[in-house]
């Protein structure tokens, strides 16, 4: 049985009940390598699909899966008697197709359709590069890449489709040292020739190796920068705090805040549907919203909330295209980015700490009070310059009180899962230390 059949089937059946019903069909392909201390330990290359069928009736929720076209009868019946267990007095909905999409061009398989043996040659050719320098004790490389096709209809008349994916890959090393220093660099695109993996395999060893001798330093209030990755990092707060669905049940700290100043005038953020670095972009979120670009934080003010149907009808809002399954979140958080470069950001600074790794954010950052208290790694920056690797303390403070203390922006913009972001420069942060 093809897509079409089933989806045929499923409606006749939605018909005859008397329901509307929504189909979710997605197919992911996914080919990943590992290469560790100079043997592949690790080697997938596998596809699958799946199937989510949604029954709506007297605007309560039934849903049901399968990963085959094989019965669709059960699973309409399946999802059809779900909604018997709904507890939930909320009124859910289903979009009918209209508006605007944005023109947001499919992935072409770029990285699927090269030959295994140069996708291979990624992860070998940064594995080769770890391993240059004896100081480096142990050694990791992956590459991998994967390509998601989504189709979405419904009964009230929608039917889309898109396709989207990339490559990824990352190296780690671990450095000698009286305790062993490790680091990890990645590269992620859409296209194959953007991925450079001797660059990456050689930034993962410089960094291990600049972490030799790394100690502690006083505790104290510091200027610190954030770097890209691990700003990125730490932002994943904000997304939690933006959800409409949990300002609406009281786990946000910006309910209420809208219009309100909340970070330094320096930072601006925008969810965006497509941006040229990150391999996530899609024209409709899986309501079949159309998505579009919204500005969440202007020079300081918070201006929106992100929305699915069931929030947005609650606040009379228009949706806003940030439904994905049952939660609600961006696509790319974007920060707008800044005319300091990175060493620019390093003159800037002048004395104080570049953190460049942080730990512990599931258990030590609290998105509804905002607060974290995080194990770090750093370098010490004096006359604006890296001076030693710095171990063994704790950064600590509160998120949104931390975003009013951003004093300069980078413009060293990457792409991570999600979020994209350059540096930023923290005029004051806690930091404790062991000295």
């Amino acid at each position: 049985m093809t897509f079409n059949e089933f989806k045929d089937k499923i409606f006749a059946l939605a018909k005859k009940n008397g329901v509307d019903v929504q189909i979710n069909y997605s197919k992911n392909r996914n080919f990943q390598v590992r290469y560790q201390n100079g043997t592949m330990d690790q080697y997938t290359d596998a596809g699958k699909f799946k199937i989510t069928v949604q029954v709506l009736k007297d605007g309560k929720l039934g849903t049901s899966y399968t990963e085959t076209f094989d019965a669709p009868e059960k699973v309409f019946e399946d999802a059809l008697e779900n909604i018997s267990i709904v507890d939930s007095e909320d009124i859910e909905y289903f979009y009918d197709g209209s508006g605007k999409y944005p023109d947001i061009k499919p992935y072409d398989g770029a990285f699927e359709n090269l030959p295994v043996k140069q996708r291979l040659s990624y992860v070998e050719r940064a594995h080769e590069e770890v391993r240059k320098s004896p100081e480096i004790l142990n050694d990791m490389a992956v590459y991998g890449d994967q390509m998601s096709e989504v189709k979405l209809v419904n009964t009230l008349g929608l039917d889309l489709s898109h396709t989207y994916g990339g490559g990824f890959m990352y190296a780690m090393a671990v450095a000698k040292d009286a305790s062993p220093r490790s680091a990890v660099e990645f590269a992620l695109s859409k296209r194959p020739e953007e991925i450079d993996p001797v660059h990456v395999g050689r930034k993962a060893r410089e960094e291990a190796l600049a972490l030799v001798g790394s100690k502690s330093v006083k505790s104290g209030k510091y200027r610190v920068i954030l770097r890209n990755d691990v700003f990125s990092d730490i932002l994943s707060l904000l997304i939690s705090m933006i959800s409409a669905e949990n300002a609406q049940k009281n786990l946000s700290p910006l309910k209420g805040k809208l219009n309100e100043v909340i970070a330094s005038e320096n930072f601006t953020v925008k969810d965006l549907p497509y941006h040229p670095l990150s391999i996530n972009y899609t024209p409709f979120d899986t309501q079949g919203v159309p998505t579009r670009e919204k500005v969440v934080i202007d020079r300081g003010t918070f201006k929106t909330f992100l929305h699915n149907l069931k929030t947005a009808k609650k606040d009379g809002v228009e949706p806003t295209g940030n439904a994905v399954g049952s939660s609600i979140q961006p696509i790319n958080l974007c920060v707008e980015p800044g005319n300091l470069d990175f060493n620019g950001l390093l003159e800037r600074l002048s004395d104080g700490l570049v953190i460049i790794e942080v730990e512990g954010m599931h258990s030590g950052a609290n998105p509804i009070s905002g607060n974290f208290s995080l194990g770090a790694k750093a370098f010490r920056v004096e006359n604006g310059k890296i001076t030693h690797g710095v171990e063994q303390i704790t950064i600590s403070g509160n998120f949104l009180e931390m975003l009013k203390k951003i004093e300069a922006v980078g413009s060293d913009t990457r792409a991570f899962m999600g979020i994209v972001t350059p540096s930023v420069l923290i005029s004051e942060l806690d930091i404790a230390g062991n000295v």
